[in-house]
């Protein structure tokens, strides 16, 4: 029914990324992606709560939005260290191809309609996990059909710098990802990760690279 595939590379040994995909039942398919503020070790702790936060409150509630303020409340308490964390997740509906998301101060994703180009997803971005308990969510809908393609990432894809000091940028993923349409979705995350590394052409990774990628078949 779908074919989906992750990759991540850290800047450091210890990495504040991460993704997740998993059933939440027989029919529906969900999927995170997330970056945590900081870096190290922290990071790293900070990011398994949140994950495991976000995949509980997903086998409990039926809205992305009321994951998020659920797993929000609980980061926002003992947060001393004041981190936050950046997170997308939406949720696909197996048998009738409606995926259901929300945003919490991530990058848009983009999404390439069977025949078409990759477009930026329209939607509401909202605040950032572990910000503000009161934080409210909102649950958007867009309907997928057979051979399209989802994709979703970090910033340090867009943020990547080569020795100018010069980002890879939001208008060149896109001219990348519209190279790939081709490709599987496992092909499409390695040919991006290979196009980041050329245009880095050297320079340190100062950040994470994560991506995520599904297609309905």
């Amino acid at each position: 029914e779908f074919d989906i595939y992750a990759i991540m590379n850290p800047a450091k040994e210890v990495g504040g990324d991460f993704y997740d995909f998993f059933l939440v039942d027989e029919s529906h398919l969900a999927v995170v992606i997330a970056d945590v503020s900081g870096k190290g070790v922290p990071a790293a702790l900070f990011m398994v709560i949140a994950k495991t936060l976000i995949k509980n409150y997903a086998q409990l509630v039926d809205e992305p939005a009321q994951v998020f303020v659920k797993a929000n409340q609980q980061l926002c308490e003992n947060n001393d260290a004041g981190m936050f964390v950046t997170a997308f997740m939406g949720i696909l509906d197996l048998q009738t191809g409606m995926f259901s998301f929300v945003n919490a101060g991530h990058n848009p994703p983009l999404i390439c309609h069977a025949g078409g180009d990759y477009e930026w997803l329209t939607m509401h971005r909202g605040f950032v996990l572990a910000g503000f308990e009161t934080t409210k969510y909102v649950t958007e809908q867009v309907q997928l059909q057979k051979g399209d393609v989802f994709f979703t990432y970090t910033d340090g894809v867009t943020e990547a710098m080569n020795p100018q000091h010069e980002l890879f940028s939001d208008p060149k993923l896109q001219m990348t990802l519209n190279q790939t349409k081709d490709m599987s979705v496992e092909e499409t995350l390695h040919y991006v990760r290979d196009q980041v590394s050329v245009f880095a052409n050297g320079a340190e990774q100062a950040d994470d690279i994560t991506m995520l990628a599904f297609k309905l078949v």
